[in-house]
């Protein structure tokens, strides 16, 4: 793990991860109103202000106290717990117009979580260059 915040940059890399994450849940969020229509826009930005103080100082915490790698994992896990919400809710409600009634549920529901689960896989390989990065330009 000597890879990772091998410099003095690793504040700036972790507000950068924590803006990519909160944009991630904006994303979550304005599915939850599309879908859903129970939050407004001024309550998405509240909420994702709200996430992103919050994921900054648990980054902070979790790189100080418990090390480089459990940041890894905790980054990992976020977007894990995310796109899962995502694939869930297009896989109820966008996938089955988009696709027509020709196709099962279940069907619907694999390749709605194996599209995001793609999208997570990138979306931390993405970050990972951004932990190996050494300047930041």
């Amino acid at each position: 793990m000597d890879l990772f915040f091998s410099d003095s940059l690793y504040n700036t890399k972790i507000f950068i991860i924590s803006v990519i994450l909160t944009v991630i849940f904006a994303l979550l969020l304005l599915t939850r109103k599309i879908y859903q229509q129970k939050i407004s826009f001024s309550k998405i930005s509240i909420y994702s202000s709200f996430f992103l103080l919050l994921f900054v100082l648990s980054s902070l915490l979790i790189v100080n106290f418990f090390g480089k790698f459990t940041y890894v994992l905790y980054i990992a896990g976020a977007l894990t717990v995310i796109y899962s919400e995502i694939s869930f809710l297009l896989g109820k409600y966008f996938f089955p117009n988009f696709v027509s009634e020709n196709v099962s549920k279940e069907i619907i529901y694999m390749f709605s979580f194996i599209v995001f689960i793609n999208a997570g896989y990138f979306t931390f390989m993405l970050i990972l260059d951004i932990l190996k990065a050494e300047t930041i330009l």
